[in-house]
């Protein structure tokens, strides 16, 4: 690695947002938080453009009639579009589902603006339409981000320039480049909705590459890198554990009820995941300085980060300042470990207790799994767990007090208890 590459997991991450970018059609009608918008829009305002013009804008569109009419549009463009193809085919084409323009909580509008800072601008003198290069390259950049944010971008092309300045008042010097749906979805598909339905062929990277003039390919070692591996065509750079994360998602698992084991059910998900390979940090928002078995065991481990950032439990008394104090300080790294995307699996141990006593919003802890990097687990245990989380989850499990030691006067057992 020379000075100037970023550390792997980066790279990782830039290369991953590049390969699991979809053009998504199906949306949830779960509302995209007003930072995360900006954070995706910042990165389209930050693409490169030819003498630094910067010719876009970005239209937000959110009012319900408007949507409408940009859908009716694209409707009629759809069924005029179906001609262009051969009879076997109109069929198929029209069963596309090409748009999520009124289920999307959020559509863009990104325009090129090609008198901005004109006429003479370095670099275009030549090639006039390297604005709208421009302008694309901010597309792509907005695409990945919401990639990496968890959100699905769908870039909706069946319309109408004219018919779309009319509709959001575009001058006429400004061009709409892109009309894109955001949102949430359920899941990225593994392919891209045409290649699954076999639509064209997916041209593999030797096809395309050339040496010094067109036609003639590339010679030497470039050759061998090209040429995809007849053992694993398009995963040739993943470990088996990688590879199988295309093939899941981050789920939200929640261990709660009266009963003794919630915890422990936590840790033996750590177990197993440290023993695949994964990442996994702990946050416990109660123990405090309790020198549990985890505890003492979790310094020895790689990969683990284990963060005991509770007050105890003692939570008696008419002064619970420095208990909300450290539950909102351990909230905020609980956010930090979930949203870098750099653990597969977050545990929150005894968060619920925390959102019980209202030290933590539950609204924001909602946001935050909403907007989760899509590969990440998290796992909540404690008592009490609110019905807001319980709907969010994906797997809940409720322990039952049947039988305790406590209750027949034995005090905990070191290595059972703690």
């Amino acid at each position: 690695m020379n000075s100037n590459s970023f550390p792997q997991s980066w790279r990782r991450g830039v290369y991953e947002a590049i390969a699991r970018r979809r053009d998504m059609r199906s949306f949830l009608s779960h509302p995209i938080p007003a930072e995360t918008l900006s954070r995706i829009l910042s990165a389209g305002n930050q693409a490169g453009s030819v003498g630094f013009s910067q010719p876009w804008n970005f239209i937000v569109v959110e009012d319900e009639e408007l949507r409408a009419s940009v859908h009716d549009h694209v409707e009629k463009e759809r069924a005029r579009a179906a001609s262009a193809f051969s009879a076997e085919r109109q069929q198929q084409y029209l069963n596309f589902k090409l748009h999520g323009i009124l289920e999307a909580p959020i559509n863009l509008c990104v325009t090129c603006d090609r008198e901005r800072f004109g006429p003479a601008i370095i670099g275009r003198n030549t090639i006039r339409d390297t604005d709208i290069y421009s302008t694309c390259a901010a597309v792509q950049n907005i695409w990945l981000a919401a990639r990496a944010e968890g959100i699905g971008v769908g870039w909706v092309s069946i319309l109408e320039p004219d018919e779309l300045r009319r509709l959001l008042g575009i001058p006429p010097h400004v061009l709409p480049v892109a009309y894109l749906c955001l949102g949430y979805v359920e899941r990225f598909p593994e392919q891209p909705m045409l290649a699954a339905a076999g639509w064209l062929p997916k041209l593999a990277l030797d096809q395309l590459v050339f040496s010094n003039r067109w036609g003639e390919p590339p010679s030497g070692e470039l050759t061998d890198k090209l040429r995809p591996p007849a053992t694993a065509p398009q995963e040739s750079e993943r470990t088996e554990q990688h590879a199988h994360t295309e093939k899941r998602r981050g789920l939200i698992v929640i261990y709660t009820g009266q009963g003794k084991g919630k915890t422990t059910a936590a840790l033996g998900i750590v177990f197993r995941a440290l023993g695949r390979g994964l990442r996994v940090g702990v946050v416990q928002f109660i123990k405090g300085k309790w020198k549990t078995g985890e505890r003492l065991f979790a310094a020895t481990l790689p990969n683990l980060d284990f963060r005991v950032m509770g007050q105890g439990f003692t939570w008696e008394g008419d002064d619970l300042g420095a208990h909300r104090k450290a539950a909102r300080e351990a909230w905020q790294a609980a956010k930090d470990l979930i949203s870098s995307g750099e653990h597969d699996i977050v545990i929150l141990d005894e968060l619920t207790y925390c959102l019980l006593y209202d030290f933590i919003d539950i609204a924001d802890v909602i946001t935050a799994l909403r907007e989760r990097p899509v590969h990440v687990h998290v796992i909540v245990t404690g008592r009490h767990a609110p019905q807001e989380l319980l709907a969010l989850a994906d797997l809940v499990t409720e322990m039952t007090a049947i039988k305790h030691p406590f209750d027949g006067g034995v005090p905990a057992q070191i290595g059972i208890d703690f």
